[in-house]
This record gives C-alpha cells, structure tokens and sequence, in this order.
C-alpha cells in the first residue's frame, strides 16, 4: 500500500532544478600529519570491536541498558521527542531547504573524482554485517582503508561517489543525498504509520545525541526516538545503540549493522545497529554535533553525500544541520509502506 499523503512531497520536490554537487579538494600529499591532534582526555584504549559485541549482547537484554554507559546527567531528562521545537518538515520548508542546498553547491569547488566512502562487508552467522567509517579531516578514503586493512579488518572497499539519478519512491539520490544501498535500505513499517527507530544513547555530555536525534525526526514518514540506557522492547520499535570510546587514532565515526541475508539492501536485520564515537580526537575542523548526526543519517539509510559542505559528506566536517536534500531523500525512501 502507497502512502498517497507521502508521495505528494516527493512529487513537489521532484519537480526543482538540481545543480551539480561541489566538493572541496581531497587529503594532502602527507595525511598523517593533518590529523586532528589527539584528546588527552581521551582515557584508555578500547578495542571497538570488543565493544561492539559486548553492547549487541547487551542489546538481547528486555530493558537494553548497557553496563558500560556514560552517567546520564541531564541527558536523562531528555523526552524521546521535542517536536515542539523540532516539528515534521512541511513540504514548503523543505522545498525552500532544498533551494538553500543548490546555492551553497553553486558557489563550492568542482567535484572532488577521489571522494567516496569506505564500507566493509562480511557475511556473519547473523547475516552480512556492514560497517562505514567516517575519516577526520584530511584523511583520504584509501589511507583510511590501508590503516583497517592493516588493522585485520575484512571486506574493506572504497566506495566512489555515483551521479545524481531521478527522483521516485525509491530511488538512490536527489541532488547530492545518496542512499546508504541502491536499491535502498530501509525500516519496515512494523505495523506503525511511520517505522520508529529509538536511538539509545549510553554516551557522555560532550556527545549531543538528543540534539541529532531531534534534528532527524523533522524528516517525515520516519520516526527517531532518544532514549538514555533504556530502550524497553516495544512491539514493532527498534533499538540503534549509540556508544563512545577511545578507539585510537583512526575514524571519528563507525556505523555497523546487519541485513538479515547476503543482500547489502532491502529491509535492515531487527537489531543489532551500533554507532561508535570516538573519543581519540580533540575536534579541529570537525564537530562532534556533526559526527553523531552523520552517523545517525547512516543509521536511518543514508549514504554520503557528493557535497563537501554537507553534514553526510565522508570526512568529518563543521556542518551540523540536515540540510534539505537528505531529508527529502529519507522522506522518499520512506514514502511507501513496507
């Protein structure tokens, strides 16, 4: 069944002009030494691979509290939406958030040809596990591959950006969004109007997760909930823990999750997403606002995006809101009730 409310946005946004996407120019000549320097405050290392399966145990848990989680503080009192501050896109704000998006990309460098992502692939017991990374500022995708190959990691691939395709239900990009997998990744419905993911949050201050999952909840036909070392089943709803560390120095950002057979598309496995924020970094050119809201993006089923100033671009970056173009690309996506 179509959603025909959903399908009217996608239709009037389909009909704007696109203009090609800009990129500012990739890594220097020496790449390690335009690092962000590290965070002495950054505590032990922590192997995150370890980590990621102590926190997807703990996500078979009925209350999906994590041992390991941040004190909460005043994260706690953070409500699962604020959506009276951060309401549903209208297709008018959206459409004019597009046309803001094509004129930053207007007065942008020409396209970067050595962009693109780094994604790692392996078929688990619990389906094929996907990983993507995001670099720091001046970390190319290929020196940031050599450092997980080197590291024992399986499956690593550079990914190179694709060009813009027309917009429909569906579809793999609008503008300079792209979908995480063409044909799309996506929440099923669950038998919710909208599918609703719950990102649970075990991370200190420093990182603003109600902030990003508020910022995410304006795209409509998706729903994102935060919760705080709490994410009690609920039929139909599921749970993307969210945890930080002190990883080395390497990416400021892993999105892992599973799809249910060897396919890297269609509908994502129930559980099992972890985002991973790495504490390594003292943030220099990048955000950690940015960061979690990038890997949030992955989480719901974007891609990166082809524009360099955006908040989904495959390095690290000072852009913090969603933009336009992602979240009409989420909205498609989502238009139709699986």
């Amino acid at each position: 069944m179509v959603k025909k409310s959903r399908r009217r946005i996608v239709a009037i946004l389909a009909s704007t002009a696109l203009v090609s996407a800009g990129m500012t120019g990739a890594a220097a000549a020496n790449e390690r030494d335009q690092l962000a320097p590290p965070n002495s405050a950054a505590g032990p290392y922590v192997d995150p691979e370890a980590q990621l399966a102590e926190v997807r145990a703990a996500q078979l848990h009925a209350d999906g509290r994590w041992a390991g989680s941040a004190d909460p503080g005043k994260k706690a009192l953070h409500p699962e939406s604020r959506e009276d501050l951060y309401p549903k896109f209208t297709d008018v704000q959206l459409a004019a958030r597009v046309a803001e998006d094509q004129k930053r990309r207007a007065k942008a460098p020409a396209p970067d040809p050595d962009a693109g992502e780094v994604v790692a692939t392996e078929l688990v017991a619990e389906g094929l596990r996907v990983d993507i990374y995001t670099p720091p500022p001046g970390m190319s995708p290929e020196y940031l591959a050599d450092i997980l190959r080197k590291q024992g990691k399986k499956g690593i691939e550079v990914v190179k950006y694709g060009k813009a395709t027309a917009m429909a239900p569906g579809d793999c990009a609008y503008g300079s969004a792209r979908s995480f997998t063409c044909p799309v990744a996506f929440w099923t419905n669950n038998g919710f109007e909208d599918p609703l993911v719950r990102f649970n949050d075990h991370t200190p201050a420093q990182w603003p997760v109600t902030n990003a999952v508020y910022k995410w909840n304006q795209t409509p036909n998706i729903d994102s909930a935060y919760r705080f070392n709490s994410c009690p089943f609920q039929a139909g709803a599921r749970c993307v823990d969210v945890v930080n560390a002190n990883y080395g120095a390497v990416w400021t950002g892993r999105w892992s999750g599973f799809f249910p057979t060897a396919t890297q598309s269609g509908p994502y496995r129930e559980n099992g997403q972890v985002i991973q924020l790495n504490d390594y970094y003292t943030p220099a050119g990048w955000t950690r606002n940015n960061t979690i809201t990038h890997e949030m993006g992955h989480a719901l089923g974007l891609g990166h995006n082809v524009y360099s100033n955006d908040v989904m671009y495959y390095q690290a970056n000072m852009r913090e809101d969603i933009g336009g173009e992602n979240p009409v690309l989420l909205a498609s996506i989502y238009s139709i009730y699986r």
